[in-house]
């Protein structure tokens, strides 16, 4: 069973970066994200585009690209997260390395023996949390790349038909 998301862009500004024209809204992209999130995994996707005003821009690959620019931003910021869990597991590994350098028993061997576990719990923190709200983004952005994309040319309005006609 296929699920529709229709999109209405019944002005160029609805579907346009505001300083960049050659790009999709961020925006609509957020929108078709946000409404994916509503379907099943299991159901399939297809994503209207209703023009309802005249745009000289191919929407379907438009879209796309905003989405594959989605996905790229989600894996940067995993990358991210990776590199900053690196420097909390060091910075761990340091401090308890240094906590165990001091042979008596001290109120000094114990601040650093917490201060090194301190950054390691902190790098499991950033493993389990933000990724998993990242992975479900991805997923999503996946499924919507590999769906169905049309484009309809809506009627239009009858002012500008009625002009188009004289």
């Amino acid at each position: 069973m296929k699920k529709d998301i229709e999109i209405d862009i019944v002005d160029k500004d609805d579907f346009l970066e505001k300083y960049n024209e050659e790009k999709v809204s961020g925006a609509l992209i957020e929108y078709i994200i946000n409404q994916t999130k509503l379907i099943r995994k299991k159901e399939r996707i297809r994503l209207v585009i209703n023009k309802k005003c005249e745009l000289d821009y191919n929407c379907v690959k438009m879209i796309k690209d905003g989405l594959k620019d989605e996905y790229n931003k989600s894996i940067r910021t995993r990358d991210d997260n990776n590199i900053r869990q690196l420097f909390f597991f060091i910075l761990g590994i340091i401090f308890i390395f240094l906590s165990i350098l001091i042979k008596e028993e001290s109120i000094w061997k114990e601040i650093l023996l917490i201060t090194g576990w301190v950054p390691i719990w902190e790098m499991i923190e950033v493993e389990l949390f933000p990724d998993v709200e990242g992975r479900k983004r991805r997923n999503i952005i996946r499924k919507l790349l590999n769906s169905d994309m049309v484009e309809k040319i809506a009627e239009l309005k009858e002012s500008k038909k009625a002009s188009i006609k004289i």
